[in-house]
């Protein structure tokens, strides 16, 4: 793996960061840092979502049964949100060590989709097998969430595909309070004189 000055592909990544040209490259420690707290961050407001949607002790059943739900107490807190946090952490550790395992080998520059779209797939596989332990149902969460992340990647930050005719279809940011002609009109005005107060 080779940068493009004949040298090896870390010192080539550390030069074009320290020039402001990484495009979002960054070394695994750094991936893994953030990619453990984003997925902590995300179980924990998941887990809380989850106990606010559930906030009494009763558990309804099938045919209106009613019976007694899971105490309240730390141990049901430490489940709720500490599974989830532990299994969105799981996640994006994955997509981060799968992507900067690819780019390392790939000696990769740049941002590559079929990186993202490969840890992706390893993600999907670690979600489905958390959440469902089928190799068939985490072998498509794989493939969905593999599609999706290089989708994502391959679009770039924005959603939009076309900036130039998005930015054509917004109203201008200042629009004048007096009507002015453009050269071109007055041009045509002069050409066209019986249509010069239309």
């Amino acid at each position: 793996m080779t940068g493009s000055a004949g040298g090896t592909f870390w010192p080539y990544r550390d030069a074009q960061y320290s020039l402001g040209k990484d495009n979002g490259l960054k070394s695994f420690p750094t991936k893994a840092y953030y990619a453990a707290l984003q997925g902590g961050a995300a179980g924990v407001a998941y887990g809380a979502l989850q106990m606010a949607y559930y906030p009494d002790k009763l558990a309804f059943g099938h045919k209106g049964t009613v019976t007694s739900g899971p105490s309240r107490g730390f141990q049901y807190v430490m489940s709720t949100t500490i599974r989830p946090a532990v299994t969105f952490s799981a996640v994006a550790l994955t997509y981060a060590a799968a992507e900067s395992f690819l780019e390392e080998v790939k000696g990769s520059h740049h941002k590559d989709p079929w990186n993202s779209a490969f840890a992706g797939a390893a993600a999907g596989m670690v979600l489905g097998g958390f959440l469902t332990r089928r190799f068939d149902v985490a072998s498509m969460t794989a493939l969905g969430t593999g599609l999706v992340m290089g989708m994502v990647d391959f679009n770039g930050p924005s959603a939009v595909c076309d900036p130039v005719t998005e930015k054509a279809r917004h109203f201008p940011a200042k629009v004048a309070t007096k009507f002015e002609e453009t050269e071109e009109l007055k041009q045509l005005k002069e050409k066209y004189p019986e249509f010069k107060y239309n």
